[in-house]
């Protein structure tokens, strides 16, 4: 009996030590690395429907896919799909590359964008990222995405201050009006006001998108800056000067003004049309310093930049329409203008605080 009992607590000391090694095996295997197995590497790709470099690099990433069994690929339609673009504006934002163009891909902390989306320089990056441990490009952007946007009161802000400030608009929109009273009713000045106000917004909706596109796609977002900068502190520097110099730097060219006297005096709804157009083009140096501020905000949202654009135009054209009213109403062009004048040392030196107040912000990089 002895024996027997001897017998069962052998076996089961040897059960017991054999279910210890091996616990004690398997706790030391999951300490060990696993050599052959590799993390996955994140890779973020938008594409266009309609951009046929597009396709080339579509065929690329499939290629690449399966040749590199990590790779975990993300793929993103923006031209149809909101929610895409916005994700594609958030790592604009994040990754804040030279140029702003499709397709675009993000891997680790690297973004590659257009043409400069190469076989070799994203099989590199793929490499790369394969023997080292990137971050997932989404980590990069979570808690970013709102940062960098213009926010709508600050575009409203700047689009309305830019047009209480714009005197050069203001002068030739009350000579265009004046010339209009002396033999037209107040239905045609209306009309007419109403046309040379849609010009002018037209024309640089025109301006700014032709500005937008250069910026997105030339790579040269950090210079264009730069210059900004630079020309907003001369121009309000210049500004500040006038006002205690009486005079009128920033102004629409003294060569220019009898020429755009004369379009005005015809009074007619192609001349107010062409007005707009020419009086928005040579009336720039008076405070399309803080628009190009602007489009430079607004670059930083590629699916909303129409928008935008024209959001912050319309409340550029709202003291237009304020002066086309009050002269509709009654009002003599000849008091409006005079109070122009009344104001336009005043108008000067805010104009100067702000641009330099603006451009000294800029510089530390505070907007």
């Amino acid at each position: 009996m002895s024996r027997i009992n001897n017998l069962r607590t052998s076996g089961f000391l040897s059960v017991l030590i054999s279910f210890l090694i091996a616990l004690i095996l398997l706790s030391t295997l999951s300490l060990i690395p696993i050599t052959d197995a590799q993390s996955s590497v994140a890779l973020y790709y938008f594409y266009g429907e309609d951009c046929p470099h597009c396709s080339d690099i579509t065929a690329l990433i499939e290629e690449l896919e399966a040749s590199y069994p990590e790779l975990e690929v993300h793929t993103f339609e923006i031209t149809s799909n909101t929610t895409n673009s916005e994700l594609f504006n958030a790592f604009i934002r994040a990754y804040n590359p030279p140029a702003v163009d499709i397709p675009a891909v993000f891997i680790g902390n690297k973004s590659l964008i257009g043409y400069k989306l190469t076989k070799e320089k994203l099989e590199h990056e793929i490499a790369w990222c394969v023997q080292n441990k990137c971050p997932d490009p989404l980590s990069l952007i979570e808690g970013k995405e709102e940062y960098n946007v213009p926010p709508l009161t600050l575009l409203i802000g700047t689009g309305l201050l830019e047009g209480i400030i714009n005197l050069c608009g203001f002068a030739v929109l009350i000579v265009l009006l004046a010339s209009l009273l002396i033999a037209n009713s107040k239905i045609q000045v209306l009309s007419v006001g109403l046309v040379f106000i849609a010009s002018t917004l037209a024309t640089r909706l025109l301006i700014g998108l032709g500005v937008l596109e250069f910026y997105l796609v030339s790579g040269m977002n950090p210079v264009a800056r730069t210059i900004v900068i630079l020309m907003i502190v001369s121009a309000g520097i210049i500004n500040i000067m006038d006002f205690w110099r009486d005079k009128a730097t920033l102004a629409i060219p003294s060569s220019l003004k009898p020429t755009l006297r004369k379009l005005a005096s015809y009074a007619s709804l192609p001349g107010a049309l062409l007005l707009g157009f020419l009086a928005t083009l040579v009336g720039l140096p008076c405070t399309g310093y803080l628009y190009l501020k602007s489009i430079l905000d607004i670059a930083v949202v590629p699916s909303k930049t129409v928008f935008y654009l024209l959001l912050y135009n319309l409340f550029y054209a709202l003291p237009l329409v304020v002066i086309l009213a009050i002269i509709y109403k009654g009002a003599s062009p000849e008091d409006i203008e005079a109070w122009r004048k009344g104001k336009r040392r005043s108008m000067k030196l805010i104009a100067g605080l702000v641009m330099l107040a603006l451009g000294t912000a800029m510089l530390f990089g505070f907007v």
